[in-house]
């Protein structure tokens, strides 16, 4: 068996670098499509992309978190397990679509119905993800990371011949459904076994459809939340601005986005040697604000470079017809540093699992984000949802570390606790020598 260093690296440097890949694709895709189709044009593309995954995530219920630590805790059940998640999620995610295709045709004027049909195809990849995650169970990340990495350049590839041939903008928006495909074929290719032909037993299945069904309903609304807080934005300055302001705003908002992921790809590469080995919660606490303070630190390089060529480098990428979100792009980098604090201290609350933390700070942000529109002036209606977030956040872990250090002021000092949380919720007592 593989010594734990090999495999930690091997699975960091994969996440890093899909992460890397995806952010480069997704500015180069969102360079062709901008130039080309221009500002309206991409804020109907912004929408339909948020609306899909906002009323997808109704169909998170057998998310990745959910089964992941059930295919990695029973391996001997392993088949099992895939074959039955396969056919709940196929269920829940052509349910969730027919509702989204129906809701979209009967609302929305036919042109922008069938733009979001068409992006709103993205959702089909859902139950073929599970190959993915099987990858990550077996310790094999970089066949996701060679997937993702070709699914990218078919999305650059696809908008490109489209662009050429002069196509049509739904024909382009194809994209990303083809990316979503491409994505997910190869992991699922290696464990279409698994869920297509059924296993030789089914002793156990009844628990394992319980424990599945329990387990996501458990964490839907944290992931639910999670994707939201992503697309809200745009789906709420839709109703309030032309597709035209809302393509500038997008613009901004998509470059600050993969911004974002890479903050939170280093917090999660690094939570393991940095955060996670604590031996008890006043540790983790510590080590948390450690990992978040270089985090934020590097948000604030970002920042700084961003007023130093953000604008030149917004502009060569979206053209001038999107000069009015350079300004907004620079401000954003500049809430960023909020996020990117907040990933590196998340990573307390997810090792000590405080899920009920965990879901107040998303429902804090979540409600800054639809009030932020409403109390802003007009003019500055761009600006609302990134204050709003990196207000929230401040907010949220102001009071969490104020809350900490006056109960330890209170506490004395012998009976300070030295326990990290379990799964049933009592006390691991740290040993002392």
């Amino acid at each position: 068996m593989k010594s734990i260093g090999p495999l930690l690296f091997s699975s960091i440097t994969g996440i890093v670098c899909e992460k890397l890949v995806a952010a480069v694709a997704a500015v180069v895709g969102n360079h062709l499509f901008a130039n080309i189709y221009g500002p309206q044009l991409f804020g109907e593309l912004q929408f339909a992309l948020a609306l899909s995954f906002a009323i997808g995530s109704a169909a998170l219920v057998f998310s990745a978190q959910a089964v992941a630590p059930i295919l990695s805790k029973h391996p001997r059940l392993r088949h099992l397990v895939y074959y039955r998640i396969f056919r709940l999620r196929l269920v829940s995610t052509l349910g969730v679509m027919l509702i989204f295709a129906l809701g979209a045709w009967l609302v929305m004027d036919q042109a922008s119905a069938e733009f979001t049909l068409v992006v709103g195809l993205v959702l089909i990849v859902e139950p073929f993800a599970l190959g993915i995650l099987m990858a990550y169970a077996e310790r094999q990340p970089w066949v996701v990371t060679r997937a993702k990495t070709l699914a990218s350049a078919a999305r650059v590839l696809w908008i490109f011949t489209a662009a050429h041939f002069s196509a049509g903008a739904i024909i382009a928006a194809l994209a990303w459904p083809l990316e979503g495909c491409i994505a997910v074929a190869g992991p699922f290719r290696r464990y279409s076994k698994l869920a297509l032909h059924a296993p030789k037993s089914f002793l156990g299945d009844d628990v394992v459809k319980r424990a599945l069904v329990v387990h996501g309903l458990k964490l839907w609304p944290a992931v639910a939340a999670s994707t939201l807080i992503i697309r809200l934005d745009r789906i709420l300055l839709a109703m309030l601005m032309s597709k035209t302001d809302l393509g500038i705003y997008s613009a901004a908002a998509s470059l600050i986005e993969q911004l974002n992921s890479i903050g939170m790809a280093l917090a999660f590469a690094l939570a393991p040697s940095m955060v996670f080995v604590a031996r008890n919660e006043v540790q983790l606490r510590a080590k948390a604000l450690k990992l978040g303070l270089y985090l934020g630190l590097l948000g604030t390089v970002a920042f700084v470079g961003s007023v130093a060529i953000g604008h030149a480098a917004f502009m060569m990428i979206y053209g001038p017809r999107f000069e009015a979100g350079a300004p907004v792009m620079i401000f954003m980098t500049a809430c960023s540093i909020a996020t990117f604090a907040d990933a590196g201290l998340a990573t307390w609350l997810i090792a000590a699992r405080r899920y009920r933390l965990i879901l107040i700070k998303q429902g804090l942000t979540l409600a800054a984000i639809a009030a932020s529109p409403f109390v802003v002036p007009q003019t500055a209606i761009m600006y609302a949802p990134a204050a709003a977030i990196a207000l929230s956040l401040m907010v949220f872990w102001c009071v969490i570390y104020g809350q900490t250090a006056y109960r330890t002021s209170k506490r004395p000092t012998s009976s300070a606790s030295t326990s990290l949380p379990e799964p049933n919720g009592r006390d691991v007592q740290q040993r002392r020598s």
